[in-house]
């Protein structure tokens, strides 16, 4: 199996999960990912010790994407990174 086929599968797979079944409410509220259950949307559930891990690690990510978020850019500004297409080699 390619990398590329693994990947595909591997969101083929999250894909399908995330979709409701035919018995599951279609409808649900949005929630706040940070303030529900680690264990709520896993398959099976996980040791306390290491939810605490997961939802420590989360609400730090959403910090560091707010402060980020945050950060002005001014219009026009010039981006980090330029792709330069190098010309095929020859001969």
């Amino acid at each position: 199996m390619t990398r590329r086929e693994f990947h595909f599968a591997l969101f083929a797979a999250a894909a399908a999960l995330s979709v409701p079944s035919v018995g599951q409410e279609a409808e649900r509220k949005a929630e706040d990912p940070a303030s529900a259950s680690v264990n709520a949307w896993l398959p099976a559930p996980m040791p306390p010790e290491q939810a605490q891990q997961v939802t420590e690690t989360v609400k730090a990510l959403q910090k560091t994407l707010q402060t980020l978020r945050a950060y002005p850019l001014p219009e026009g500004s010039e981006l980090a990174l330029t792709f330069h297409p190098l010309p095929p080699k020859r001969g």
